[in-house]
């Protein structure tokens, strides 16, 4: 047999989603307890045939496990190992975004986000992206904050603009 063939088909990542739906439905029926007898019926109907779905696809992949055809490694779901790097950055990036939208609002965020972002990514040159960043933070406070009235968390931009204006 060659290497290929050998290969078992790394199923790790692939119980991610099934196995967090599954802790969802638990959860949804568990916080329903005290709702309304309709609210809990419909919870657990639905909870029910996603736990059985769920409970079908572990049978799938138990069977295929002990057939060797598959193996519980995480595969390419952390994606290329040259990239690895960027993505992890990003990812503290979008964590770090997370938590300083209350502390520096909406407008002044998103722009950190993108320019930290852009420059995570390559774009160059770094002037030409933070441009770019700025732009799409105003857009995006305009058409949210001004335009929809979205109440997104108020930092020193939106507290200026809402004192000038």
């Amino acid at each position: 047999m060659t290497e290929a063939t050998n290969r078992k088909k790394a199923i790790g990542a692939d119980l991610i989603i099934p196995l967090a739906g599954a802790a969802y439905a638990v959860y949804y029926v568990w916080s329903v307890r005290d709702f309304p007898i309709e609210a809990q019926m419909s919870g657990m109907i639905l909870a029910g045939m996603l736990l059985f779905l769920v409970l079908l696809y572990l049978v799938r992949i138990g069977v295929g496990l002990a057939a060797g055809r598959y193996g519980m490694g995480l595969g390419d779901f952390l994606g290329p190992k040259e990239t690895r790097v960027s993505r992890g950055l990003f990812f503290v990036l979008v964590l770090a975004s997370v938590y300083a939208i209350g502390h520096f609002g909406f407008t002044l965020t998103t722009f950190g986000f993108l320019a930290l972002s852009f420059v995570v990514l390559g774009i160059r040159p770094v002037g030409r992206a933070i441009l770019v960043a700025a732009i799409a933070a105003l857009v995006g406070w305009l058409f949210f904050v001004v335009l929809l009235g979205t109440r997104f968390p108020m930092g020193p931009f939106e507290q200026l603009m809402q004192a000038v204006f």
